[in-house]
């Protein structure tokens, strides 16, 4: 219910995001705590992959870990057990990088644009059964960020999510407003 809500406030245009730094190393660790009983019962390793200098950014630090919740829950759901997801954070030029790689069914080419849609849903022949807004709020608060979402798949391979988050003037520009 907290997501629908969230989304229907971002949708007009009232979500006001509560920015700071945030350290990039524990978020990421925030959030895999998130999904630690999901993981277990799965039978899936998470790999936790960031320089030990990578710092922080400015950001609003709830709303990071529920983009990296959600992400780490979707690919757990979507992965078979014994297969490792991995949560990748990396700088970029001006941007803080955050990717999940799951070794799941992966999603064709036709659905690629429809996951980003409010409650769509495909199960993709996993045991997923998601309400079909957790890409939606994603992609939503990367871009209150001025960021960009970015999905790679191939089918029987697997997913990459990534999001990018700026660090240079569009973040000052963000932060400013």
């Amino acid at each position: 219910i907290n997501n629908i809500l969230d989304l229907a406030t971002i949708d007009a245009g009232r979500m006001q995001l509560n920015l700071g730094s945030v350290d990039i190393r524990e978020t990421m660790r925030a959030a895999a705590e998130g999904v630690q009983d999901r993981l277990v019962s799965a039978g899936i390793t998470l790999d936790i992959r960031a320089p030990a200098d990578i710092g922080s950014f400015v950001a609003d630090a709830r709303r990071l870990r529920q983009i990296l919740f959600n992400l780490l829950a979707n690919a757990v759901s979507f992965s078979p057990g014994g297969t490792t997801v991995t949560l990748l954070a990396e700088r970029r030029a001006d941007e803080v990088a955050f990717s999940v790689t799951d070794k799941g069914p992966g999603i064709p080419p036709e659905l690629l644009e429809k996951v980003f849609n409010w409650f769509e849903t495909h199960s993709l022949g996993s045991h997923h059964r998601g309400p079909g807004i957790g890409l939606s709020l994603v992609r939503s608060f990367v871009e209150l960020h001025g960021g960009t979402v970015t999905i790679a798949s191939v089918v029987g391979e697997g997913t990459t999510v990534t999001c990018a988050f700026p660090t240079g003037t569009a973040a000052k520009a963000l932060s400013a407003a």
